[in-house]
């Protein structure tokens, strides 16, 4: 499993940097990548695919599918019986969805690397015209990188609307 790491310090110019390494950021750093953009993703986390992969929908469908397998299995007529005696149990769960989010990381940091894509670990904040700063995730040390486009692909929050009643 890919960690991130700093890119020298030599290397810390880029035509578009994208802030999140998301589904919204993982699209936009491939698509300029694949325009021939030099390009640097930052996450602040220590792996690839923000919360879609970790947290969200990857982990919680591949907890949700051996459950639907299994229920659809037990209502076979065929197979009721045979099943009768096997059981899910929450550990065997987690970690099979553990096991499908490394495959996920895997996967999405080939991607960059075949892209040719920088992967910079650490919090992302604008330091000035062009310009970010990333502390480490360890809070160590703080590097500077420029771009001439900043992609914000950070996520985002359902919003409930006051006047809804949900």
């Amino acid at each position: 499993m890919a960690t991130l790491v700093f890119c020298s310090p030599m290397s810390g110019e880029f035509d578009v940097i994208v802030i999140g390494s998301g589904p919204g950021g993982e699209g936009a750093a491939m698509q300029c990548a694949k325009l021939g953009q030099k390009v640097a993703v930052v996450e602040r986390f220590n792996q690839v695919g923000g919360n879609c992969t970790h947290r969200g929908t990857i982990p919680s469908k591949a907890m949700r599918q051996p459950i639907q397998t299994m229920v659809e299995l037990r209502h076979n007529s065929l197979l009721r019986e045979e099943l009768h005696h096997i059981n899910l149990h929450l550990p065997h769960l987690l970690r099979n969805a553990e096991a499908v989010i490394r495959s996920q990381v895997q996967m999405r940091s080939q991607f960059y690397h075949r892209n040719k894509v920088t992967l910079i670990e650490g919090e992302a904040r604008f330091s000035g015209t062009n310009q970010i700063s990333v502390l480490s995730h360890a809070g160590s040390s703080e590097r500077v990188y420029s771009a001439q486009k900043f992609v914000i692909a950070t996520g985002s929050h359902p919003w409930r609307p006051p006047e809804l009643n949900f």
